[in-house]
């Protein structure tokens, strides 16, 4: 996977990589911006299914529910924060943190497809979970899902 993904610099409660495909902008937004398909694209198998909400390309302030399991099972609602067509959607759990995903367009038939984690703005009563999620292993079980996330985007596309 090393030679398909590369992680990018960035502050310690935030994960960031990226990889190439041959794949239109088109053809990735439809897949990353639709929820119903997370379950295919989650690398570290939490992601079980859409229970309610969009089945469908998403907008800003939608709000959709995903089946996950870790350790048991539950559900977990998300609310769009970002939503441009065919470049970029991310959307914000709970505790205020994001997943998000930026699509750039080589113009030759290839794009550069990047996911990032974001925790830095995440709070639960006022605190930081990320003392917790760093003990709990969340940000390196997270790198890990991370790269095999794109990696999964290889297995679609290529």
């Amino acid at each position: 996977m090393s030679n398909l993904v590369t992680f990018l610099e960035s502050e310690p409660r935030t994960i960031s990589a990226e990889t190439t495909l041959r794949a239109t902008p088109e053809q990735v937004y439809a897949l990353v911006a639709n929820p119903a398909n997370h379950a295919e694209l989650d690398g570290g198998g939490t992601v079980r299914s859409l229970r309610t909400g969009q089945d469908g390309l998403v907008s800003v302030g939608d709000k959709f529910w995903q089946n996950m399991v870790l350790g048991i099972p539950y559900t977990l609602p998300m609310t769009v924060t970002r939503a441009e067509t065919n470049r970029a959607v991310t959307w914000r759990h709970p505790a205020g943190h994001t997943w998000g995903w930026e699509i750039d367009d080589h113009h030759d038939g290839t794009v550069t497809v990047r996911e990032t984690f974001d925790a830095s703005e995440a709070g639960v009563f006022g605190l930081s979970p990320a003392p917790l999620y760093a003990v709990l292993g969340s940000f390196a079980a997270n790198r890990k899902n991370i790269a095999l996330t794109l990696a999964n985007l290889h297995r679609i596309f290529d």
